[in-house]
């Protein structure tokens, strides 16, 4: 298993992996290097400070007690040569003189053990940070690819139980370091999400070149497991279209009422002309032109009785969503007639307001219509408990820009209820005994699918205004 290198200098980090006996008789070769050098010098220049460099190495490559004890040998071996040579006036002099330098090196030890214990410290620090994250995080070298470090998330991850390699999580994440080395510079960071081919967890995988503590570039990654959000992420996908699919069944039985009167219109039209074209061949008095014009009228009332049924239809079949230009004028006239015996039973006087360059919009027709439908449907019903002669409902439509057209419906209702007053468009709540709660969500979804922002206003003369808006079509 691969560990985190000590964060010490280069040299430590370069020659850490030497031997201790090896070292050992690199410093006594270096203590009798001095020795000799100062001996055969006589007094006549010291080489005291030399003796720091054995002691330093001592010290920091085998240990405190060897570096102690490297001080008291580098002491004697200065006392040995000058013994008899020394330019002291009295002997207590040359020993306090070799008791100074003792201290100082026997303090230079034990500062130097307590710098290279904090940097073994604060790596263990770092690397206990790094093994309690809940990301799996490796380092590659950045030539040869090899794994430099682990973490235990990544070993419970990637290792199933055994030491991983490289290769192992290459194969498992289908995704090679050199493609990632091509494409990730030192200092910035790349992004992608891969899946495990053996557990089919998937990960978001952070890149990002940096230099190790030996100076080398190294490639390091970060894998954060987002299982859990992406099934999250499906399963509200699949609740969204279930809610869509609901949503559209319960306006189609509210619809249900209102297709009654529609086509009992078209139908009794029907019945009444060919009725008409019965009596007159019965009594033998008839025209050629007043019998064709009868037929063709009750065509028509035929062809109005199919549209509305075959619209119905499209409403409620699950399709994918048909963006094509429309004509925003005929979508809200289809819509206010749709809803016209509704708005007359209760009183509302509905007024459209159209913009007169009859603009093109890139849109769904059917789901358009469905805004349309719920958006107007609110306003008629929130005017129940208004008097009647203040019942009055607007839908209209204008150019607010070069590519942007918008849509507003405002009613003289009693407004938004203060549960709604921040996000009208809150899931799942609801003022109607019999309501979902989803009308205003499905709004705002069919809308932001066509690249349009929704919201609602406080209406001035009271009730409340819904704006919506739309892309103009370009040719």
């Amino acid at each position: 298993m691969a560990t985190l290198p000590q964060s010490v200098p280069w040299f430590g980090a370069r020659f850490g992996r030497i031997s201790r006996p090896f070292w050992g008789g690199i410093i006594l070769v270096a203590v009798a290097v001095i020795w000799w050098l100062d001996h055969i010098s006589g007094y006549e220049f010291s080489l005291i400070v030399a003796y720091l460099l054995p002691i330093f190495l001592a010290t920091w490559m085998i240990g405190r007690a060897m570096g102690l004890a490297i001080a008291f040998l580098c002491v004697g071996a200065w006392m040995l040569s000058f013994a008899d040579r020394h330019l002291f006036s009295h002997p207590l002099l040359f020993a306090w003189d070799g008791l100074l330098q003792l201290c100082m090196y026997l303090i230079f030890v034990l500062m130097l053990d307590r710098l290279k214990t904090a940097l073994a410290l604060a790596d263990q620090r770092f690397v206990t940070v790094i093994e309690g994250l809940d990301s799996a995080v490796y380092v590659l070298h950045g030539v040869d690819g090899r794994l430099l470090y682990i973490n235990s998330k990544g070993r419970e991850a990637f290792g199933s139980g055994r030491p991983c390699t490289a290769q192992d999580i290459e194969q498992r994440l289908q995704v090679r370091w050199t493609d990632l080395a091509a494409s990730s510079q030192e200092g910035g960071a790349r992004t992608l999400e891969v899946q495990d081919s053996v557990t089919k967890a998937w990960y978001w995988l952070t890149v990002r070149q940096i230099r190790w503590v030996d100076g080398e570039r190294v490639q390091l990654h970060i894998a954060t497991d987002i299982s859990a959000r992406r099934h999250a992420e499906a399963l509200a996908r699949q609740q969204q279209e279930k809610d869509e699919i609901t949503a559209r069944l319960v306006t189609a039985g509210e619809m249900a009422s209102l297709l009654a009167h529609e086509l009992s219109q078209p139908l009794a039209a029907i019945a009444s002309y060919n009725m008409g074209c019965v009596r007159r061949l019965s009594s033998g008095d008839w025209q050629a032109a007043e019998l064709r014009e009868a037929m063709e009228k009750s065509t028509a009332q035929a062809v109005r009785a199919g549209g509305i049924i075959q619209g119905v239809r499209e409403f409620l079949h699950k399709r994918e969503p048909d963006l094509a230009p429309c004509d925003i004028n005929s979508v809200i006239t289809e819509a206010a007639l749709t809803v016209q015996n509704e708005t007359a039973g209760h009183d509302v006087r509905a007024r459209i307001d159209l913009d007169s360059g009859r603009p093109q919009v890139l849109a769904d027709i059917i789901m358009l219509k469905q805004v349309l439908l719920n958006l107007i449907r609110n306003g008629v019903e929130s005017m129940e408990n208004v008097p009647p002669e203040g019942r009055e409902l607007l839908v209209r439509s204008r150019v607010t820009g070069a590519d942007t057209l918008q849509v507003d419906v405002a009613d003289r209702g009693c407004g938004l209820p203060e549960e709604l007053a921040g996000n009208p468009f809150r899931p799942f709540f609801t003022t109607k005994a019999d309501g979902m709660g989803m009308g205003l969500q499905i709004c705002r979804s069919i809308v932001e699918f066509h690249n349009g922002k929704i919201w609602a206003a406080a209406n001035p003369g009271g009730g409340t205004v819904f704006h919506f808006t739309l892309g103009i079509a370009r040719p």
